[in-house]
């Protein structure tokens, strides 16, 4: 390379690296202002996390659009390791980089990945510009990544066919087809012709590569460099047992939940820079599907993100931390009058960055955490925010008022006196904990809330404990010791009633040395079981389903085949809490499939793509005014295959589902909701 050549490309070197390195700096700023989080333990869990999302791209995989990202992907890495003898062999011709510059299994595994790009992004422009789907939004941000990611692959091309063509031969380039291709469009042409040629196009490739280098950082595409990050440092804790507990005993604590931008941790924030904008999210969120003002892609993407930037610049530029009470007079000179930093820093994250409708609109379902390709947790972001607002602003719906109010007199969100707890269970034979005495108890039954006190729960409450007498289980209930578990409560943002109910549950529990627990409420068993433990409750809690399962499978259940069922076609609803949150999907399925004459189908969104029933998250106490109500839809997605009943193992489920039946049929096409233990107790 002339000395001339060389001193302009060293320039523009260095210039890229200062750039790109500025505007990478210029995010981690504004990651750190978040609060402190651990989450640098266990390294080698997160190491293969990082391998199974980021190398392997497992969440992506699960889709069919995500074969074309994996290819992608691995033709990025590649494109970026054949980058290296691209550029140092020019600059430094007597050079040769081994392998990457010298193995023909290289560039023919390099060449037919860059191929799979070039065919991935054209299926890409297809689907995001002329499909259109409503998840992936059209932005010039988008258009200019693929014209650069098109303009260093066929400058390379090029360039590489030109260099091919002028040395008539190279063993490295022997199997890579498209070298060779482009070197037959040179033949013929003059060296003197390839030579400026190659430095031509050599210049052109190098010029996009630089400018893709520099934009990525200052773009939405910073989740290229933000994902592997987010990934690896993803949470390790089961996807219900993320909430962190609040200290509410330290004196030094002002504010609880999150009310201000900084108060999230450096994960959260991180979230916002590395969503890709894949809209997954969106597409499975039940409020966002429903036509609520939720769209968790648009709340970290835009919302937040955007929020952040903006702040987090002046905040960065007075050189503060917090906007919160203890900088208040620091603040004052900056935070009075009409001037644009004033504007910015007065602007409330709840109210005036994300309405209040948008935080209550969440059902918890999990949906988007789960099907997010880039480790995002959205959930506890919004449980946060609820934590402000009930906890520092006492602002919250009247329903919700009421809920909290009968937990705190009758330890029941009904409000039903909890003297009638046990009332369920008085003809069946049942002994509570305190009437078993030092009679050893090997299993709890949990009722919960609902299956002590709502109608319709209380028909499975005493079809299980029909089962487990049948099989001879060792089991007692805590009756009117019982108290709600908390989990509506604490998702609803009332850290504070919630550790009262722990604290109480915990003292009854551990009195009575239980050890395993039942339940047939998938709230109550992923509270139980996710939650307690931080609160020193450490069960083996099972839900009723997988515990009727083993009894059957162990041989202490045997169920009378011969029966008399009606032949009836179920459809089944995956409720959220048990599958999407527990993983557990087959042993409801697997009870249906043993009751004779039931003929077992699945709705189109099922599995981890179930559609919510509307009930998590508090939602089951409060009024669904804004857009179509989630449990209707998913009645119109179970009656659309025609069934004789649907299937759940919730008792919210059930209750919002058999809501739904009667908003949608009359009396004379009613379908039922059926819990697998109301089958199976037909057959003991």
């Amino acid at each position: 390379m002339p000395t001339i050549e060389l001193i302009v490309f060293l320039i523009i070197t260095v210039l890229t690296v200062l750039l790109f390195v500025q505007a990478v700096s210029k995010k981690l700023k504004f990651i750190r202002l978040g609060a402190k989080e651990n989450r640098s333990d266990h390294p080698g869990k997160r190491f293969a996390n990082f391998c199974a999302n980021v190398l392997g791209q497992r969440k992506l995989l699960q889709e069919p659009y995500g074969v074309i990202h994996f290819f992608i992907f691995w033709g990025f890495i590649f494109i970026a390791l054949g980058e290296i003898p691209f550029i140092l062999e020019r600059v430094f011709p007597n050079i040769t980089i081994p392998i990457l510059g010298t193995s023909p299994y290289f560039y023919l595994i390099k060449e037919i990945l860059s191929s799979l790009v070039f065919i991935g992004l054209i299926v890409g422009i297809v689907r995001r510009w002329i499909v259109r789907p409503a998840r992936l939004y059209l932005s010039v941000e988008a258009a200019l990544v693929v014209i650069l990611i098109y303009g260093v692959i066929i400058t390379e091309w090029l360039t590489s066919g030109a260099r091919l063509a002028l040395m008539g031969s190279h063993h490295a380039y022997s199997l890579d087809f498209i070298y060779n291709l482009v070197a037959g469009f040179f033949a013929g042409t003059s060296a003197e012709s390839l030579t400026t040629t190659i430095s031509f196009l050599w210049w052109i490739h190098v010029i996009i590569l630089y400018s893709f280098a520099v934009y990525i950082p200052n773009s939405k595409h910073l989740h290229i460099l933000a994902t592997p990050f987010n990934s690896y440092f993803a949470s390790l804790k089961p996807a219900g047992g993320q909430i962190e507990p609040m200290n509410l005993e330290d004196e030094n604590l002002k504010e609880y939940g999150v009310g201000r931008i900084e108060n999230f941790t450096w994960k959260q924030l991180l979230d916002s820079f590395a969503c890709g904008e894949c809209g997954r999210c969106m597409d499975n969120c039940p409020a966002n599907i429903s036509g609520k003002p939720l769209n968790p892609k648009e709340l970290l993407s835009r919302t937040l993100k955007d929020h952040l930037l903006e702040k987090g610049a002046v905040m960065n530029k007075l050189g503060i931390s917090s906007t919160g009470e203890e900088n208040a007079e620091a603040l004052k000179p900056y935070t009075t009058g009409y001037s644009e930093t004033a504007q910015i820093l007065n602007k409330k994250l709840i109210g005036d960055i994300v309405s209040r409708e948008e935080i209550w609109s969440c059902t918890t379902c999990m949906a988007c955490q789960t099907l997010c390709p880039v480790s995002n947790e959205h959930v506890n972001k919004i449980i946060d925010m609820r934590r402000y607002e009930v906890m520092n602003e006492n602002n919250y719906a009247h329903e919700l008022q009421l809920a909290f109010r009968n937990v705190e007199a009758k330890y029941n969100p009904w409000g039903v006196s909890w003297s009638e707890r046990a009332s369920w269970a008085k003809d069946l034979g049942v002994q509570t904990m305190k009437e078993a005495g030092d009679q050893e108890v090997e299993y709890l039954l949990w009722v919960g809330c609902a299956g002590s006190f709502d109608d319709r729960a209380k028909k499975v409450s005493v079809a299980i404990a029909k089962i487990l007498k049948a099989a001879g289980v060792n089991f007692a209930i805590l009756g009117r010791e019982e108290k709600c578990c908390g989990d509506f409560i604490r998702r609803a943002g009332n850290e504070y009633l919630f550790g009262l109910m722990v604290k109480d549950n915990i003292n009854t529990l551990n009195n009575y040395k239980v050890k395993k627990i039942i339940t047939a409420c998938p709230h109550c068993l992923n509270t139980l079981k996710n939650d307690y433990p931080a609160f020193g409750g450490n069960y083996e809690v099972i839900h009723h389903t997988q515990f009727i399962n083993d009894l059957i499978k162990s041989g202490k259940l045997t169920l009378n085949k011969n029966v008399e069922m009606p032949k009836q076609k179920i459809v089944y609803h995956d409720s959220c809490y048990l599958g999407r949150y527990q993983q557990e999907f087959e042993a409801p399925r697997a009870l249906y499939r043993m009751v004779p004459g039931v003929e077992l189908i699945e709705m189109d969104r099922n599995h981890n793509k179930s559609f919510c029933c509307g009930a998590g998250g508090g939602r089951m106490w409060l009024e669904e005014d804004i857009g179509e109500r989630i449990n209707n839809m998913r009645v119109d997605q179970a009656l659309a295959k025609e069934p004789q009943a649907i299937g759940a193992n919730c008792p919210y489920c059930i209750t919002m589902l058999e809501d739904g039946i009667k908003d949608k049929t009359d009396a004379e096409h009613s379908v039922p909701v059926i819990d697998p233990a109301e089958l199976i107790v037909k057959m003991i």
